[in-house]
């Protein structure tokens, strides 16, 4: 088993970490790219699981791209 280390300090830095901490509940975040969307979601799911957070987001495709709602 391989084992890296994790610098903590990058990962606290990052844009999209601060982002979703501050949405609210029907707080949506809306994204032209689909790579930008589908890295969010992942980091959705990453901070709900890792942190033990009551949060549940959900992913909709809209007309010209893609939004991240908080839905609880």
């Amino acid at each position: 088993m391989i084992v890296e280390r994790i610098d903590l300090e990058r990962i606290r830095s990052q844009e999209g970490i601060n982002t979703l901490g501050s949405l609210e509940v029907g707080d949506s975040l809306y994204f032209s790219d689909f790579k930008k969307a589908q890295s969010l979601r992942s980091l959705c799911y990453y901070l709900v699981k890792s942190r033990n957070l009551n949060w549940k987001f959900t992913f909709r495709k809209m007309d010209q791209g893609w939004r991240v709602i908080r839905t609880n």
